[in-house]
């Protein structure tokens, strides 16, 4: 997998995917972050690769190899994201979770905005994502919870 043309080729796929919006995901990565990151996760990728024994090359497949530079990439990400903004380092934490200014359509509550989200550990003391949310026409409140993976 050291070839240029099949990291580049494994790159651009992996940042297609994560820098644009999709079926299965919206971007969790600021545009104006994007190219900065992936630089920099391109760079970590490199080396990374140039570490890698002639036996882990062999052995090493696609999935992982994808795996390894989406990790580098949320890092990288993560590591630009300013402390001040702890809801775009959520979006980056659980990109496929409701973000702030979403709407949803709940059966017992109607079309509702999120105006909050935050993770909190419940009463199982698991990590849950808790929404609040406001119902579009009434403008009334309330609240729901997601177990988040571990």
């Amino acid at each position: 997998m050291s070839k240029p043309r099949q990291r580049h080729s494994l790159v651009d796929a992996a940042c297609a995917f994560w820098f644009g919006d999709n079926d299965q995901v919206r971007s969790p990565f600021p545009k104006a972050m994007q190219a900065d990151v992936r630089a920099a996760a391109s760079a970590e990728y490199d080396q990374w690769l140039k570490n890698l024994t002639a036996k882990d090359r062999e052995e090493v497949n696609q999935d992982e190899l994808v795996g390894v530079f989406e990790m580098f990439l949320f890092s990288a990400a993560l590591e630009r994201t300013a402390e001040d903004d702890p809801d775009a380092a959520l979006t980056l934490h659980h990109p496929f979770m409701p973000r702030i200014g979403d709407v949803v359509n709940d059966e017992a509550h109607g079309p509702s905005r999120v105006v909050e989200r935050r993770v909190e550990k419940l009463e199982d003391d698991k990590p849950h994502m808790v929404i609040a949310l406001e119902n579009v026409a009434s403008g009334a409140s309330w609240e729901s919870s997601f177990l988040l993976p571990p």
